[in-house]
């Protein structure tokens, strides 16, 4: 894990700027309760509180606290049964803690009630100062272990947040705490994208009154300047392997799609229409670009091969469709116009099945977990910008309104383990 992502995890009391609300949990959670084995300490106690928050939050289980419980038992020989089942109790989880001077281990079991036998046990390594995210890691595998879905709660946001004319870059945890200024300027920043390998993030900067596109590297700070024009530039995407940038630019007097090493900095323009082309976005295997044009008439989504530049339109249905991303070689994940209002959709490439995703009005800026199943966009309440997100699976919605300000342009780290 890189230097920087390392520091954002170092603070276990880290306040969170940004507060998850579930707006609509799962119809039928998973009810589990989360206990420390054996020995009660502070810091067993800290994590177990991490563990339930984390759990909790997702919308798909409910999380039973100490005072709602029948009996406590200190490790799975102590359970009776009974009082479990009374309380409709899906799962306990035991935590124990092994606290050695370089080290900091999390051994958990997830014992059945109903089978009243551990289905699972797992350890996760850590050091003493990365407490939180070990509690992450713990409360990703205990989800994978209920839905067969890798968790998300040791991943990390990017977004935008504007508050008294400022500007800022900033990176925290999926649950808002351990918030990091990564660039502070009283001049507009867009379109954050991290790396693949989470190394590197790319953004568009006009802190210097033009628009450039800079790569930065989290491990030691340095930023490398790619690309600085007078002419609009914005939606850097990175390739799969890291080594280009796809973007949007009028370099040449129209909006067109661009290929930039980043190495050499070397660019290709890749669309010469009369139209308006932007946004675009890599293909799993980056064979394929898509993006946002209104060649037709209206915004709608299209695909390119990048070698040969054969394109073709992928969405007909609706007045408006963009800012698309692929979910899988399958989906695409895009902001769609239902009914007047700006709304979240994906489409199937296959079947051609459409579905709407969000309930919000003015949707923007879809971003996808790395798990494939969360999706995080901007909207609006008012004149209020704030994030919010959806699960694909269960349907399970949420919010995070920030504290103070407005917030934009999310962008969802890859898995750091």
């Amino acid at each position: 894990m890189n230097r920087l992502l390392l520091i954002l995890l170092l603070s276990f009391t880290a306040s969170a700027e940004l507060v998850l609300e579930i707006t609509q949990s799962a119809k039928q959670p998973i009810k589990i309760a989360v206990l420390q084995k054996d020995a009660n300490t502070a810091i067993g106690e800290d994590i177990i509180n991490v563990i339930r928050s984390d759990l909790q939050r997702t919308g798909e289980f409910t999380v039973l606290g100490s005072n709602e419980l029948l009996s406590v038992p200190s490790n799975e020989s102590e359970v009776i049964q009974r009082d479990w089942l009374l309380l409709d109790v899906d799962s306990i989880i035991f935590v124990e803690v092994v606290q050695e001077d370089l080290s900091l281990n999390i051994d958990y079991s997830i014992f059945d009630v109903s089978y009243k036998q551990v289905e699972e046990r797992r350890k996760v390594l850590g050091i003493p100062d990365s407490i939180r995210q070990s509690s992450h890691y713990v409360s990703d595998g205990i989800y994978k272990h209920f839905y067969g879905i890798d968790g998300i709660a040791s991943t990390k946001l990017m977004y935008v947040t504007k508050s008294s004319g400022i500007y800022r870059l900033i990176i925290s945890d999926s649950d808002g705490f351990n918030e990091q200024v990564i660039l502070k300027s009283n001049k507009s920043i867009i379109s954050p994208a991290w790396s693949h390998d989470a190394e590197n993030i790319a953004y568009v900067s006009f802190e210097n009154n033009r628009a450039q596109v800079f790569v930065q590297n989290l491990s030691s700070g340095k930023r490398d300047l790619v690309l600085s024009s007078r002419s609009s530039v914005s939606a850097p995407a990175w390739s799969p392997d890291n080594k280009y940038l796809a973007l949007t630019s009028t370099m040449d007097g129209n909006s067109e799609i661009y290929l930039v090493e980043i190495k050499n900095k070397e660019i290709t323009r890749l669309t010469s229409n009369l139209a308006i082309d932007t946004e675009p976005a890599w293909s799993v295997d980056g064979k394929n670009i898509i993006f946002t044009s209104d060649r037709a008439g209206s915004p709608q989504i299209y695909e390119m091969n990048v070698r040969t530049k054969l394109k073709r339109r992928l969405t007909v249905e609706g007045t408006y469709n963009a800012r698309a991303s692929f979910l899988n070689k399958d989906e695409i994940i895009f902001v769609h116009r239902n009914e007047g209002d700006f709304k979240i959709a994906k489409l199937n490439l296959r079947s051609r099945d459409l579905e709407v995703l969000t309930s919000t009005q003015n949707d923007e800026s879809p971003c996808i977990a790395p798990n494939g199943n969360v999706i995080m966009y901007a909207t609006k309440d008012g004149n209020t910008s704030y994030l919010a997100g959806v699960n694909i699976s269960s349907k399970v919605k949420f919010k995070l309104p920030a504290l103070y300000g407005e917030l934009k342009e999310p962008s969802w780290s890859p898995f750091l383990r």
